[in-house]
């Protein structure tokens, strides 16, 4: 089991990236990614993050010999909970997901009556859309973010339209190799600048063949690949730095909470957020029967925090909590820390079985790398 540690997270990664350009940050830098940026003469940043591509993984997977391991600086924390909602939205704008409010996939809006995944606008249980789309834009705008606010250019590449919030420069592609391209571009012209990429790759082919799946590994190997050789285009006044929000693990075994009559009673709502970091809404009168029979079910594989622990131990961030954070995190936070996760299945509902999984407290969900190279090619 990994807590978070939001002295060494993903949010240095943009402290780091933010203030070499002029900006301010809550959190503290990375010495890893400082070290190489005081060498001097960096004018661009190449800001690549692959979605699932935690740590541990990336070393069972890969020989020790590859471009990624060879450049590979660090294991740090993602946030919590490590999920790509929570991370990325972090990640983009430098602030924890106390502050921001994304904390996960599907979220109790009590506006909308409902639970509804934030970034589609579906209704987490039936997939049908929400009429109004995901309130989540209104209702927890995000602000402008960590590397919009220097004295740099900021371009976010995505195959995602107006994916990352405001400020930066937005280019939707449709492949790895287009957003490579256009970060080369970019990385080749002049003036400073700070590019982001955005992968959801290897995580896609992990939710559906799993985290071991021979797809994995080619996913894993092709990034490696295509990773190397753009590398090798860069100038030396180029810094690349590639990430990951979170890493997986196989789910198996579902506590299926509705089946369970002496847990379900003391619900007043399901359980939300996500399987592995599930947010359960207690009846006042059911707390103590609620963590008797939750610890006696599921002791074995979570966590179980209530909502004041939560926030004495920064579990989701430090800094001023959002309105939207307080209604969303529920009485009690269910914490993987095994191979099992939450399930609730609702009259009517559908929910998609997916293999690999992530959001939960184990070291292969909670440990990213620090990948860090600079180009080489003269800048002349």
């Amino acid at each position: 089991m990994k807590y978070p540690d939001y002295d060494r997270s993903s949010l240095s990664i943009t402290a780091s990236i933010g203030e070499y350009f002029g900006g301010r940050s809550n959190y503290p830098t990375l010495p890893e990614i400082d070290f190489e940026l005081e060498k001097g003469g960096i004018e661009k940043v190449i800001f690549i993050l692959c979605d699932g591509m935690g740590d541990r993984l990336l070393r069972r997977h890969m020989p020790a010999d590859c471009f990624l391991l060879k450049h590979d600086r660090a294991a740090i924390s993602p946030v919590f909970p490590s999920t790509t909602a929570a991370a990325t939205t972090s990640i983009w704008t430098g602030i924890s997901p106390l502050e921001h409010g994304w904390l996960g996939w599907s979220l109790y809006f009590k506006e909308c009556g409902a639970q509804i995944d934030a970034f589609t606008g579906n209704d987490g249980r039936t997939g049908i859309r929400f009429p109004t789309g995901s309130p989540a834009a209104t209702l927890m705008p995000l602000p402008p973010a960590m590397c919009c606010q220097t004295q740099a250019e900021a371009h976010m590449v995505s195959k995602f339209d107006n994916y990352a919030g405001p400020g930066f420069v937005q280019h939707a592609v449709k492949s790895l190799d287009d957003m490579l391209t256009v970060a080369g571009s970019l990385a080749n012209g002049d003036g400073k600048k700070i590019v982001c990429l955005y992968y959801n790759e290897p995580d896609h082919t992990m939710h559906e063949t799993g985290v071991n799946s021979p797809e994995t590994v080619w996913h894993f190997n092709d990034i490696n690949r295509r990773l190397e050789a753009f590398h090798k285009t860069l100038r030396q006044d180029t810094l690349m730095i590639v990430t990951a929000d979170h890493g997986l693990v196989d789910g198996k075994n579902p506590v299926m909470i509705n089946e369970i009559d002496s847990i379900d009673e003391c619900l007043w709502m399901p359980p939300s957020v996500e399987g592995r970091a599930a947010a359960f809404f207690v009846k006042p009168f059911r707390r103590a029967q609620f963590e008797r029979e939750f610890k006696a079910v599921c002791g074995d594989d979570f966590l179980l925090i209530d909502r004041e622990e939560a926030l004495k131990t920064n579990l989701f961030g430090r800094g001023i909590i959002h309105p939207k954070s307080e209604d969303c995190m529920g009485d009690y936070i269910a914490c993987a820390t095994g191979e099992r996760y939450i399930r609730y299945d609702t009259i009517g509902g559908r929910i998609p079985n997916m293999k690999g999984m992530h959001a939960g407290l184990t070291d292969d969900e909670m440990t990213v790398p620090v990948i860090i190279a600079r180009g080489e090619k003269d800048v002349r």
